[in-house]
């Protein structure tokens, strides 16, 4: 079984009438399959990310970009203008991109997130949100509603505040959560336009005692899933060999076995079963066990220009290009980076939701 997440766009476009575009993407699926046979794009990317700012109010265990953020200002580098995002959500449209997904940092601090969405909406891209729900107030939803975001994810990392507010680096983190899905789910309730609303949690040492109360609460709060990713490195926020102890491996082996249990009796859980599966390869520092379409799936870019071809390598600052320097889009078709594409092909160094979930559907072959 696929991530919940593609069957539920897929029925959403099939309820809009929306065959054609659902044929197009069938047909990007085949070309970019081809693309890895013949070494070269034939099409773009079906996944594209805007990371729209380094800038974060919290401070989380797992993060480092208030840092990187700090030292991008000190090299006297400033952050894209609101038209330069425009250019890139318009190349990303241009490519073909099914889907644009915004993140941080916390995407909401920025002024103009609002213009951003609905401008991406508009040039008839999935729209997806990632906050930490702190300034997703009743305003803030409305606007939401109004952009016709399609998706947000809200991170909430524990069932209970102590631990939420921990791993956040912030007093009030997981009321800030929790009420912005109530303000989500009031406003949707009335009718207009449906948002699908997930909560994240990143699974680490610190919560992993608390999965079950994270499934509850996700139920409890009214939420279409629930989606569980295991702690990933950045590239200064800790050590990449992270080593864990048999005691945590014990503990999320049982974790993953309650999920999957749960998945089989229809329980609203978002990762695949083949996902949850490697979970325990993630933790132990092994290799992803297929290979990696990062090159040819998806494509990111962040809010100082710096281009990627997935959000592992935008964690890790591995950028590939910049788009002051090159035309994004024209960077895509470029020989520069499709010599490149060889060694992203060879990355096996992530478990990251967004690609790993992405590359499994373009391994169905391969089990895992």
């Amino acid at each position: 079984m696929i991530r919940k997440a593609y069957l539920d766009f897929i029925k959403n476009k099939v309820t809009e009438g929306r065959l054609v575009w659902l044929l197009k993407r069938g047909v990007q699926y085949l070309l970019i399959h081809m693309s890895f046979l013949v070494k070269r794009p034939l099409c773009g990317p079906v996944l594209a990310t805007l990371v729209t700012n380094y800038s974060c109010n919290y401070r989380c265990r797992m993060c480092d970009l208030p840092l990187r953020d700090k030292a991008m200002r000190d090299k006297g580098l400033d952050e894209l203008t609101t038209s330069q995002l425009k250019t890139a959500l318009k190349d990303f449209a241009d490519l073909g991109a099914s889907g644009v997904g915004f993140t941080g940092g916390e995407p909401l601090i920025r002024e103009d997130i609002f213009e951003l969405l609905g401008y991406a909406k508009d040039l008839d891209m999935i729209t997806h949100l990632n906050t930490n729900g702190f300034f997703l107030d009743e305003e803030a939803a409305k606007k939401l509603i109004g952009c016709k975001v399609d998706s947000i994810n809200v991170s909430l990392d524990g069932a209970s505040e102590k631990t939420h507010d921990n791993i956040r680096g912030h007093d009030g983190a997981f009321r800030k959560a929790v009420n912005a899905v109530g303000h989500i789910n009031r406003l949707r309730a009335t009718g207009g336009h449906t948002i699908r609303v997930k909560i994240v949690s990143v699974i680490s040492p610190l919560n992993i005692d608390e999965i079950p109360g994270l499934v509850r609460l996700s139920a409890e709060l009214g939420t279409d899933c629930i989606e569980f990713i295991p702690e990933q490195p950045f590239s200064a926020a800790y050590d990449v060999k992270m080593a864990h102890d048999q005691l945590f491996l014990g503990k999320l082996n049982k974790a993953v076995s309650y999920l999957l249990d749960l998945k089989k009796k229809g329980a609203n859980i978002e990762n695949s079963p083949r996902h949850l599966k490697l979970f325990e390869k993630s933790f132990r520092n092994a290799q992803i066990p297929f290979r990696c379409y990062a090159g040819y799936n998806s494509y990111a870019v962040d809010c100082y220009g710096e281009i990627y071809p997935c959000v592992p390598w935008f964690n890790w600052n591995r950028a590939v290009g910049n788009m002051r320097d090159v035309g994004f889009k024209d960077f895509w078709y470029s020989r520069g980076y499709n010599k490149m594409r060889g060694d992203i092909l060879k990355c096996r160094g992530c478990y990251l939701n967004c690609q790993a979930e992405l590359n499994l559907l373009f391994n169905a072959r391969i089990g895992a």
